[in-house]
This record gives structure tokens, sequence and C-alpha cells, in this order.
């Protein structure tokens, strides 16, 4: 075998009384997909880092014979200015001492077309969907011609339509040389496009593949030291109607809810499947009364508000998991205690008078932490710290221990492993037994159709279909995602 482009030896890395990676060794060789896969907190987007330069670890070397590019898990891309801006950010084409624009925009866009990505280079970035935004984290990083790219997480906020042509861009670059290394949870991704594969456990290499020769059971044993457990049973359902959804127009400017009409009942969980950017946020922005809206939105009989009022949707009980856990859930440099009070803060148990209730606060952490194996199982332990999956169970915990009466879970196992992924599952099926009416938002299939009593289908902006837990069909709500019949 050749000599590797990117060599790691005897990585250890430690933060504080965490040893994040353990006498790790890895190699990568020009024209390979690597793919690097373990539970939640296993070490692999420190690994990733210390790869790229970005941490510098404790012991052992790094050896790089080509540059190193990195998009990272949660993308570092500035907001407010737009996407040519992001992508040539230091290194903008010059007309003496002043940025030629025109030769940015068609640098840009002629990249994105070669690899066909597709993304408008004036777009502001904060106002492009999650998955537009890592197709811009990609392209920053491509346009710097990586003969080392590494990719943590890259495919987490994709649409299943998307995922297809991502691999196409990263096969073409191994196949034109570059060496890949891909951070994932998914499995099946990496049995379709990997070369090899390495597990990570606990800070340590666990175990080493070739991909055509192993499975997706036999990864997932490795990364959880044993059989995944199964899925919660699922209790019959109940007849009462808990949300009704009549007309329901909201959002503007791209990806507008248009129409929507429909009920969850409770102790039922209705799976909303849908291209990304066809009315998903918006809907989930109204129930969370984050928007305004057009129309009419009940629960249990009762009107709710159309103003936008966040504390009073809290107080009717429900509560949401939002797609992007980072900047809309969870305030990163709080604790993990104090994260789990948000939302609960203002109410019995957790408040008592003007002040919050210590011992209550304690409880209510130490049962997210417990129900949803949180690691580390620090309440005083700061969320920025932590690993994406755990922050992750966090967010979800915290809004299903809340017991809420509707619960809008979008994207609820973005980015974590198949383990907690699982659990977190069993406890949205949980949820559903006890009565909590579940709007699960979700571009995974398998998900939707793996916890959904009924699928509802989107497109431009309305429901398009529907399909009891009985009759559904890949191939047809497929066809209705693209905009078929």
């Amino acid at each position: 075998m050749s000599e590797p482009v990117l060599a790691l030896r005897g990585i250890r890395k430690r933060f504080g009384a965490v040893l994040a990676v353990d006498g790790v060794d890895l190699e990568l060789y020009a024209g390979e997909i690597h793919a690097l896969v373990g539970e939640n907190g296993a070490g692999k987007s420190t690994l990733a880092a210390i790869a790229f330069g970005a941490v510098v670890p404790d012991e052992g070397t790094v050896e790089a014979k080509a540059v190193v590019g990195l998009v990272h898990q949660h993308f570092q891309l500035v907001d407010r200015l737009n996407v040519w801006e992001n992508v040539l950010l230091g290194r903008e084409p010059r007309n003496g001492w002043r940025i030629d624009r025109n030769a940015a925009r068609e640098r840009v866009r002629a990249l994105a077309t070669e690899h066909g990505l597709d993304v408008d280079p004036d777009a502001i970035v904060e106002n492009l969907p999650i998955g537009v935004q890592q197709r811009v984290e990609l392209l920053r990083e491509l346009e710097r011609s990586p003969g080392v790219l590494l990719l943590d997480e890259p495919t987490a906020a994709l649409a299943p339509t998307e995922i297809a042509s991502f691999f196409r861009t990263v096969t073409a670059l191994a196949k034109a040389g570059a060496a890949v290394l891909i951070v994932t949870h998914k499995l099946q991704e990496v049995i379709d496009y990997s070369t090899r594969v390495t597990v990570m456990r606990t800070g340590r290499v666990v175990a080493r593949y070739d991909t055509n020769s192993t499975s997706t059971d036999e990864i997932a044993r490795a990364m959880v030291g044993g059989e995944l457990p199964p899925l919660a049973e699922r209790a019959a359902l109940m007849p009462a109607s808990r949300l009704t959804v009549r007309n329901l127009a909201a959002g503007s400017g791209g990806g507008e809810l248009l129409d929507g009409t429909f009920e969850v009942r409770a102790g039922e969980i209705v799976g909303v499947a849908g291209v990304e950017g066809n009315g998903q946020s918006a809907l989930a922005d109204a129930l969370a009364g984050v928007i305004a809206y057009i129309g009419t939105i009940e629960l249990d009989g009762v009107t709710l508000a159309s103003a936008v009022t966040p504390a009073a949707r809290l107080a009717a009980g429900v509560r949401v998991i939002p797609q992007d856990r980072r900047n809309e859930a969870l305030v990163l440099g709080w604790s993990i205690a104090e994260n789990v009070a948000l939302g609960r803060h203002q109410t019995a148990p957790l408040r008592r008078g003007l002040v919050l209730d210590d011992k209550a606060e304690a409880v209510a952490t130490q049962e997210v932490i417990e129900r949803f194996d949180v690691r580390p199982p620090d309440p005083r332990a700061l969320v920025d710290a932590l690993s994406g999956g755990n922050q992750q169970k966090i967010v979800v915990g915290r809004a299903l221990c809340a017991h809420p009466k509707l619960l809008v879970a979008y994207q609820p196992t973005r980015g974590i492993d198949v383990g907690a992924a699982t659990l977190v599952q069993s406890r949205l099926i949980e949820a559903r037994n006890a009565g909590v009416a579940v709007l699960l938002i979700s571009f995974e299939l398998d998900e939707i159709f793996a916890l959904a009593d009924r699928v509802l289908v989107m497109c431009g902006g309305r429901f398009v279909g529907s399909f009891d837990r009985a009759n559904v069909d890949r191939g047809r709500v497929g066809a209705l995602m693209a905009g078929g019949h």
C-alpha cells in the first residue's frame, strides 16, 4: 500500500477530567473514503479537529502530505455575509486594491456547478435553510482544493434527495485522488459509500473493517459494545383529538406554509415527510408561537392565540424540539442544569415565588441525565463542552420530561448515534403511549415509517398526501415529496 497522505500516531487529548481521545492511530490514503463512527462523545469530532490542526493534542503526532480541509459539524459561517463572501473569505479576487465582486460571484457559481451544489452566490447565509448552509460550508473547503477532506456529520442536515447528490461530489473527489474522512452516525451511508471503517468508543479505536466485509449490524454492535435495545412497544391508539389545525398559513420569502389542515390525536405520532424547505419550518414555528400565522390552531378544543407568544404556548402544554439545537434550543455558555430549566423556570415546581427552586431544578436535571444517558452526567458541565449528540439529548429530554400535551419534534435524532437514536425514538413512543400528541417532522423516511401512526406528505407548502401506518408506501410517499401524484 502507498504512503498515507494523513497519519495520526498515538493521539491523546484530555479536556479537564475527560479523556476525549486515548492513544488513537489513524491513516488516510489518497482515493479512499474512510468512515469514522462511534457513540456520541466517543472522540470522533475531537480527532477530526486534531487532524485539521484546530485542536492541539496532548500527545502524539500528525503528519500531513497535502492541504487538509474540514467541514465542521456546527457550521463556521458568518451569518450576515452572503454566500460568495463566506466561501472566499480571506481569498477574494481583487482588482487592484478592491475586491472584484463579479469575479468572486462567478468563481463561486462555477465551483458550485462543478460539484453539483446548487446555491445562489448572493444569498445571505442567515436566510438559507440548514441544508443549503451545509453546501456553503462544503464549497468553502472545496475552493481550497484540499488533498485531504474531513467531513464531520456532513449529511445530518440534508434531506434524502440531497444526500445522493452530496455523495456524488464526495465520490468524485476521491476518484480524483483526494483522501476523504467522513465522521457520521448514518451506518447505511457508511456501507454504501466508504471503503474502510474505523469504530471509536470512549476515546479509543475498538474496531476496524473493510466496508465490503462488514454490515451495519456488526458496526452498530462495535459502537455500543453489544446488541442495540429494541424500540419500545406501541400501545393502542386513543380516540380523543388533541391538536386541530385548520387552513394554516405562515412564513414568507420561500419555504412558506400555504395551507395546512390536519389533526393529531392524544397518544398518536403523526409524521410529516417532505423535502426540506416545503413549509415544515413555518409549520413548526407557527405551532411554537414563534411567528404569526393565518388560520386556526386548537389544543384540546381551545383556540390558541395567533399572536407571537411562545410563553403562552409553553403554558398551554406545547413543547418543541427545534431542528437547530445550538441556535434555537440551547444557551451554550450555560450548564446542563440551567438549560434543562429553560422553559420551565417560570412555573412550579421549578419556580418558588420569585426564585428558582434549586432542589426541584436538580431533580428535573437528574431525570433528563438518567433517562437520556447524557454524558458526562454532571449537572454543572457547560453545554458547549458536550458533543453534539449529548446536546441533542438535553433538548429532547427537556421537552419530554416536561410532560407536554403536544410535542413538535423537528429532526429529533439529528446528529446522534444509532444507540442514542433508538433511545430517543423509544422515549417518543413512550410519550405517545402516555397520551402525548406528537407531530414528528423528519427528513429521515426510515424514522417516519418506524414511528408514525399516520404519515402526512408536504410539497410546495401544502399537505399533498396522507397514509395510515398500515398502508404507507415508500414509493408513493417519495413520489409525492417530489411533486408527483
